[in-house]
């Protein structure tokens, strides 16, 4: 049987939107750690209408790799929940986990979330407000307490969870696309909304503290984004009273879409 043609074990989706300079090492994180696993997987990038080079530079990057990698990009740019939306409905994968384009949390956590979701977990978030999360690299004080202050309101009105938004979660397949299927915020408030699916829909969620750290070159607005997820949590909770969630959408575009595929001659034999 050739490598294509097995289903993967994971699917990695990283959304990325104007990533093209800083890009490039953390694919090659992600693909260092991925060839040395056991299982097959895959990469899914999601270039979210960016403005630069992200699309060419992320197929440069990764033409030639031991691991199957797909991206896709369409126009305009609508926000970091659509472009999961859009990863997750076409992974392939069991399991699928997405990260942020910069891995503030390091690839290499990936085995502690997958072991979770083996033990019989739905849906696995990581977080960085336990006491055995280790931050390598704080936020500035104003963000991380106006962090603090988002999640005890999501924890009252949405979901009990330590950390609502780190950008590092892993979900059984059937899951992921059920959830994803349902959800309608794009913007930084898609984090909540999954929390509440993930209720709303009895799935298992386990936590799993994670090491972090910030990195330069964030796409927050800070005055901005918190009105936005303020404004998200009403809207949720105001989906969540009409109903709208009780069915799904796949609204998704149409757009370039590259595609690398390992010959049968690199690809490594499948996990026994």
């Amino acid at each position: 049987m050739e490598h294509a043609s097995r289903t993967p074990s994971l699917s990695v989706v990283i959304p990325a939107y104007n990533e093209a300079g800083r890009i490039r090492e953390p694919l090659a994180s992600v693909h260092a750690y991925l060839r040395a696993q056991p299982y097959e997987s895959e990469v899914v990038v999601v270039d979210d209408g960016s403005e630069d080079a992200t699309f060419d530079v992320v197929r440069n990057a990764t033409r030639g790799w031991d691991v199957p990698v797909r991206a896709f990009r369409y126009r305009p740019n609508v926000g970091k929940g659509y472009a999961i939306k859009f990863g997750v409905a076409r992974a392939r994968g069991d399991r699928i986990l997405f990260t942020d384009a910069d891995l503030s949390t390091p690839i290499e956590q990936t085995g502690a979330f997958l072991a979770r979701l083996d033990a019989g977990a739905d849906v696995v978030i990581g977080s960085r407000k336990t006491p055995w999360a280790e931050i390598v690299v704080h936020q500035p004080w104003y963000r991380e307490q106006l962090g603090k202050a988002y999640t005890r309101l999501v924890r009252r009105v949405i979901a009990d969870v330590s950390d609502v938004t780190c950008g590092f979660k892993a979900f059984r397949a059937a899951a992921a696309k059920d959830i994803f299927a349902r959800v309608r915020l794009y913007d930084w408030s898609f984090d909540a909304e999954v929390l509440l699916l993930v209720r709303q829909l009895a799935y298992r969620l386990d936590e799993v503290a994670v090491r972090w750290e910030d990195r330069a070159g964030s796409r927050v607005r800070l005055v901005r984004d918190v009105a936005r997820s303020l404004w998200g949590i009403v809207r949720i909770r105001a989906n969540a009273l009409r109903g709208v969630y009780r069915t799904s959408t796949l609204d998704l575009p149409d757009g370039d879409a590259w595609e690398w595929t390992p010959r049968p001659s690199v690809a490594r034999a499948p996990a026994r």
